[in-house]
């Protein structure tokens, strides 16, 4: 590999025989407690690869694809890395060597990632589009071989619309005239989403043809490479989403199943990363509105009106575009009141159940509530009383099931009249309300004239300005409701001697409340399902970013029958939490309105990925599969353990472990003019730049002696080529206030630079608008594609990132080929958001993955912890399933409801809390680490320890020196080294909760030296 570097004069050559041998490999030990050191490992079924940041793990993934491909008998190699800027570097090494490879690219979003590249080049001084030459737009082409030959003049065709397997035969014009294809001019409106009818004037004629150009064109260069290529380089949401070309295969085929069915070896790199993103990608959620200007509705409605704006709406003129704008018009408009009606009224939030509620879960209960309701008006004297005794009852223990969308396994609890269950009544009212929510607009036919009754005032509550109007035409729907149910209660029921008492007034308002916000929240489902659906068609033509792309992906169905259904069940809802903190004159405050879809535990793909392939009835086996990461054994993570067991672990050379343990950690915590204790972390969002700005000047301030804390941190890195600074927040906003905020000072100005995303459409080395000879006033930028390009700038010592986009993925390296960065100063301590939906994905997922395996989790709760437990208890497979499915509900609904606080949380959360944390405060401390070499990490924010900050302040008398003077309870770090302790120290009262006997060897290898550096840690 050197050798073929040196002679394709590769510029940064991969000296791989230097690298190998730091590589030492440890299988488990035939005890199943150790890792023992030998020359040769075996790659069969599932292996679980470990490594401490910096031992190697992707050399030997490269190095292994390498050899596998140079075999006199190939085998075929997949590699699975983190993105696509990876793929295409992965991509451009392998040519190098002259091997055949090929990236799985999704096409949804290609043309987001040539723009990336194009804006990272910019960025670099390349200015000039022909100046772009790099070899990654060959693989990411959007060229259209056959737009040029519509014989139309005007613009190319859009990437999006080229008719790729969409071409028809020009319409016959007599018997002798034999078929022929055409290439007519392709328009969004012939693309109609919904089904045709056959006399649609605008029908394309015959059946759709394939581009007899696809065997050249360039677009589809990297698809045709797969074909030979032995190695395949994918990331997860390609491999998992992307079809395989109808051109290379005529059965539909995802790219993953076919990877599975070609590939002899699979690598997964940052395999804990991968297990989060599939959890993802099978749970798609998102934050329509919260108290705040940054959700994903309000962010959404802003840049729809910038670009349209920009664009003089042009890209109206696209039907799919104006559906799209049309639909997410309806869903902010409906997101209004019912955000208000949720504000108002208290017992309109419990009824809807803070846990999660649906358009059907809502319809369902409006209904029960209703027939129980004029049922029990219709009755009298003491029979009615025991009735409504035992009515009151029942309604107390219903089960969570009927919360949860229709399964055959769940049984509803009856009402007072059993019967009416089953009613014509109760039929002909649920018809009529299935039929509003499938066409809450009334767009097709209505066959109930009652559905278009719902239609017409869900209207009016969205478009009518007479408020009191639009009250009387719900209240006549509610009497229409009422009267269908007393008519069928009165066929049913004996006849009454004396009529049933009027409902009253307060009982009116509710129902027409809950009717309001009934068909209020229809309206919104069925348009946010319809905006969802457009999404991928429009996201090209309206330069959509990332931003959202999570609630418009749907889960294949080409993968039901692989992947588990959620343990609650395969669900879709809303919830709402009240969480704001303005309040208005009455004390009501705003709250969180998010919408998710539960499809899948995703994480069980990537568990059984080695079975994905098989065929036992003929002896075929799946590929062999290695897991790999650094931080993939995690002990009681919820989030980041791949439950799979450990079989082999990578060491570092003894000369890089030494080093690596030299990793000192301190705190450095900043205080205000009243000398309080500064923290970005829990600060309320209006307050978080402010607060950011003031934790910056005080880092970067000159102090006493005339330099900054800032300054003196650098000043202590030994290695002169390592004198850079990482300074970590919690958003990219936050890291353009504090490096323009540094940036001001003499001493930081022009070697401050912050990160933003490969998306931002501004952007570069060099501030925007600055003149030749003109004093810079604002820092320079760096694209996160970049990062690992920030040590070729001489002069630049300081990067300002969020922390979570340098968690994993890139190696920022100087010359020496060393970690660039000496030092990191975490101005925040990682949290995620409280009302996060993917935390209680994770630990729902985690919780069955753990249950399936009888791996029970050290919690306090009740009901069966393993799947042989649970079976044992129940009397057959079906009463298990139905327990299990039970037990998964009650799990979600406990999750759900939780409040995602540190201190409020049980023990053993608290546990998995920390492990959360540490895994993404070790990854990022693996960029500082690379190549062997130590790091000081300083912890500046107050809320890694506030009792401490406190005994630390100008002003206070206490002034402990070591980590063991941390107060007791107290912070994050104090938790860190508590879940550490079992595992690395023997005392006889600690017992590490993984029942895995090589979990303590497990973790002296892969986190010793983060906790040496917690025991030492300094304070100043």
């Amino acid at each position: 590999m050197d050798e073929a570097e040196r002679e394709a004069e590769v510029p940064h050559p991969g000296h791989w025989e230097q690298r190998l041998e730091g590589v030492r490999f440890a299988p488990r030990n035939a005890a199943g407690t150790d890792y023992t050191e030998a020359d040769e490992v075996e790659l069969a079924g599932m292996v679980h690869l470990v490594g401490m940041v910096g031992a190697g793990k992707s050399t030997f993934m490269i190095l292994v694809a390498v050899w596998a491909a140079r075999r006199e008998i190939p085998l075929r190699t997949t590699l699975v890395v983190g993105d696509v800027a990876e793929q295409l570097r992965l991509c451009s090494l392998f040519e190098a060597l002259d091997i055949a490879v090929a990236p799985v690219l999704g096409t949804t979003t290609r043309e987001q990632h040539v723009q990336r590249l194009h804006r990272r080049l910019s960025a670099r001084g390349f200015d000039n589009l022909l100046d772009h030459d790099d070899p990654g737009f060959d693989l990411l082409s959007t060229a259209c071989a056959v737009s040029g030959l519509r014989g139309v003049d005007g613009d190319p065709l859009q990437y999006r619309d080229a008719p790729c397997t969409r071409l028809h035969p020009e319409p016959q014009r007599g018997p002798a005239e034999p078929e022929s294809v055409v290439l007519e001019q392709w328009t969004p409106d012939r693309r109609n989403t919904a089904p045709r009818q056959a006399h649609a004037p605008d029908r394309l004629p015959g059946r759709p043809h394939g581009c007899p150009l696809w065997a050249e064109c360039p677009r589809h260069a990297a698809a045709r490479a797969q074909v030979d290529a032995l190695i395949w380089v994918a990331n997860p949401a390609s491999l998992v989403q992307s079809q395989v070309p109808a051109q290379l295969n005529d059965e539909r085929l995802r790219q993953l199943e076919l990877a599975c069915l070609r590939s002899d070896l699979i690598f997964v790199d940052e395999a804990d990363s991968v297990q989060m993103a599939l959890d993802r990608l099978f749970t798609p959620s998102g934050t329509l509105v919260r108290p705040d200007t940054d959700s994903w509705l309000d962010q959404l409605n802003r840049y729809k009106i910038e670009e349209l704006s920009r664009r003089a709406r042009l890209p109206l003129t696209d039907g799919q575009v104006a559906q799209w704008n049309r639909a997410l018009g309806t869903v902010t408009l409906a997101v209004d009141p019912l955000c208000a009606l949720l504000i108002k009224d208290e017992n309109l939030r419990e009824w809807a159940d803070p846990a999660y509620f649906s358009p059907w879960t809502l319809q369902q209960s409006l209904l029960d509530d209703l027939f129980r309701d004029v049922t029990r008006r219709h009755r009298e004297g003491e029979q009615y009383q025991v009735e409504r005794e035992a009515s009151a009852a029942a309604d107390m223990a219903e089960d969570s099931a009927d919360l949860y969308e229709g399964y055959d396994d769940v049984a509803h609890e009856p009402g007072p009249s059993p019967h009416l269950a089953l009613s014509p009544a109760r039929r002909l009212l649920e018809a009529a309300w299935d039929a509003f929510r499938d066409d809450p607009f009334g767009e097709g036919d209505a066959a109930d004239p009652l559905t278009g009754v719902f239609t017409d005032t869900a209207d009016a509550l969205l478009h009518h300005m007479a408020a009191g109007r639009t009250r009387e035409r719900v209240r006549e729907l509610a009497g229409q409701l009422v009267d269908r149910v007393t008519e069928e209660v009165r066929a049913e029921q004996p006849a009454f001697t004396t009529p049933p008492p009027e409902p009253t007034k307060d009982w009116w308002d509710v129902l027409c409340l809950r009717l309001s916000f009934l068909l209020l929240l229809s309206t919104l489902h069925h348009r946010l399902e319809r905006l969802t659906f457009l999404w991928p068609h429009v996201e090209a033509a309206l330069r959509l970013d990332s931003q959202g792309r999570e609630l418009a992906r749907r889960v294949p169905l080409d993968y039901a029958p692989l992947v588990p259904e959620a343990p609650m069940g395969n669900i879709l809802g809303y919830q709402y939490l009240p969480d704001g903190e303005e309040r208005d004159d009455a004390g009501r405050r705003g709250g969180t309105l998010r919408f998710f879809r539960c499809a899948g535990v995703g994480r069980e793909l990537l568990l059984n990925l080695n079975s994905l392939g098989a065929d036992p009835a003929t002896g075929r086996g799946g590929p062999h599969v290695v897991l790999m990461s650094g931080t993939s054994w995690a002990g009681e993570s919820s989030r980041s353990h791949v439950r799979v067991p450990v079989s082999l672990v990578l060491k570092p050379t003894d000369v890089s472990l030494a080093a690596v343990a030299r990793t000192s950690f301190a705190t450095r915590f900043l205080y205000d003019r009243d000398e309080r204790p500064m923290s970005l972390s829990g600060t309320p969002p209006r307050d978080r730049l402010a607060q950011a700005v003031a934790m910056a000047r005080r880092l970067g301030e000159p102090g006493p002696g005339g330099s900054s804390v800032l300054g003196q941190e650098i000043s202590r890195i030994p290695e002169t080529t390592r004198r850079r600074a990482l300074i970590l927040v919690g958003s990219y906003r936050e890291a353009a206030a504090v490096a323009e905020a540094l940036h001001r000072f003499d001493a930081w100005r022009g070697k401050v630079s912050a990160l933003i995303p490969d998306d931002e459409a501004h952007g570069s080395g060099v501030p925007a608008g600055t003149a030749p000879g003109q004093q810079d006033e604002t820092p320079t930028t760096l694209r996160r594609g970049d990062v690992a390009r920030f040590a070729d700038d001489d002069t630049a010592e300081v990067l300002v990132a969020p922390l979570l986009a340098v968690e994993r993925g890139h190696n920022i390296l100087n010359e020496e080929g060393k970690a660039a960065f000496g030092t990191a100063l975490f101005l925040v301590r990682p949290h995620p958001r409280p009302d996060d939906l993917d935390l209680s994905v994770f630990a729902v997922n985690d919780w069955l993955s753990g249950m399936l395996r009888d791996q029970p989790r050290r919690d306090t709760l009740d009901g069966p912890h393993t799947l042989t437990e649970l079976m044992e208890k129940a009397g057959s497979l079906d009463e298990a399933a139905g327990a299990l499915r039970q037990q998964g509900r009650r799990e979600w609904r406990r999750l759900l409801n939780r409040r995602y606080a540190y201190s409020s949380l049980p023990a053993w959360e608290k546990r998995a809390f920390a492990w959360d944390q540490l895994v993404t405060l070790w990854q990022v401390i693996g960029r500082l680490v690379r190549g062997g070499v130590p790091a000081r990490v300083v912890f500046v924010d107050a809320a890694f320890s506030p009792r401490l900050a406190r005994q630390l302040a100008p002003g206070s008398t206490g002034q402990p020196s070591s980590g063991t003077d941390v107060p007791s309870t107290d912070g994050l770090l104090h938790a860190l080294a508590g879940i550490l302790d079992p595992y690395l120290t023997d005392r006889p009262d600690t017992a590490p909760p993984r029942p895995d006997p090589a979990a303590r060897s497990l973790v002296r290898l892969l986190y010793q030296p983060f906790y040496n550096a917690l025991r030492t840690m300094t304070h100043r």
